[in-house]
């Protein structure tokens, strides 16, 4: 009894703690974020020339295979999420990624006239020091800003990576499983309704099948791309001008650097032999409630994007 109240005391405490640091982090990131803005940091009639490539998507629709795939390319370099477009700018979400030093990042940033200017400047530096020539950002949220980034970088290219709705809303549910504390990885315990995995597959892979019809936007399917890696791109390639390599389906030419923890959370398996053993898991995974809730919110995208012809698929 003694030992429960105690443990029941000290939990309460951490709960405090913890709350308390959240709220100290709240308010520094609005600090910053209004000194951004007051610089005019977003400016919209900034323009960066480097003929970056863009990947998007809801998450957990395999935008981290396809930033593996691309980094195994001997010309292209693709590092860890940055978040610098698709949410307000923050230099932790970069050096917690990157293992970069913070002070560092903010010390540049205050240097950049503008969040293009920094991001040139950053994609160069980062692409040069792995020994490639040409930039590719790989953030899920830059889905939720294309138009953003085709006007900022006019050489730019926009891949949205989209994925079954239902397979995506299975793994949202507890995503992410891990976060990146003091430089590692620690368990993240999340469990979110079906119906809230729904909405945000609905609304991201909505925003980014706006730009469907932009020259600079190129759009492939998961499902294809683990089953036909080779054909897949194959053809992506030709779409941003470079030469398909073999070696980019290929785990074993993946090169481990200081930056494989920012990579790598909650997709491990990402760096292994391409499977598609998660295709189809809803058929498992979801109850007959949790289908007829990812109907409601979302059944008439499946349609649209060929992954059904009717509600019928409720029946399974």
């Amino acid at each position: 009894m003694v030992l429960d109240q105690q443990a029941g005391f000290f939990n309460r405490i951490l709960g405090f703690l913890r709350r308390k640091i959240r709220d100290y982090k709240r308010r520094r990131a609005r600090k910053y974020q209004a000194t951004l803005i007051k610089r005019n940091w977003y400016d919209l009639s900034a323009r960066s020339q480097l003929p970056i490539i863009l990947i998007g998507g809801c998450g957990r629709s395999g935008t981290t295979l396809l930033r593996e795939m691309l980094n195994r390319h001997p010309k292209l370099f693709c590092g860890p999420e940055t978040s610098m477009f698709g949410l307000p700018f923050w230099p932790n979400n970069i050096s917690k990624m990157w293992n970069l030093n913070e002070q560092i990042i903010i010390s540049e940033a205050q240097k950049a006239e503008n969040l293009i200017d920094f991001a040139d400047k950053f994609y160069t530096e980062q692409t040069l020091n792995a020994g490639k020539k040409r930039p590719a950002d790989k953030t899920p949220n830059n889905v939720r800003v294309v138009g953003k980034l085709l006007t900022w970088f006019p050489n730019g290219i926009f891949i949205h990576i989209i994925r079954d709705g239902r397979d995506v809303a299975c793994s949202l549910r507890n995503h992410p499983k891990e976060k990146i504390e003091n430089g590692k990885i620690v368990p993240s315990l999340i469990d979110r309704a079906i119906s809230e995995c729904a909405q945000r597959w609905l609304n991201d892979t909505s925003a980014g099948l706006a730009y469907r019809s932009h020259p600079r936007y190129y759009e492939l399917k998961y499902e294809e791309l683990v089953s036909d890696p080779h054909t897949v791109l194959n053809k992506l390639c030709q779409f941003i001008g470079e030469t398909y390599h073999p070696c980019m389906v290929d785990p074993n030419t993946s090169r481990s650097d200081n930056m494989d923890t920012g990579r790598l959370v909650n997709n491990h398996n990402s760096k292994e032999k391409i499977s598609n053993q998660s295709l189809g898991r809803w058929r498992n995974d979801l109850t007959a409630h949790e289908k007829r809730e990812f109907e409601d919110i979302a059944g008439e995208l499946l349609i649209a994007l060929d992954y059904v012809d009717s509600n019928e698929w409720l029946k399974e």
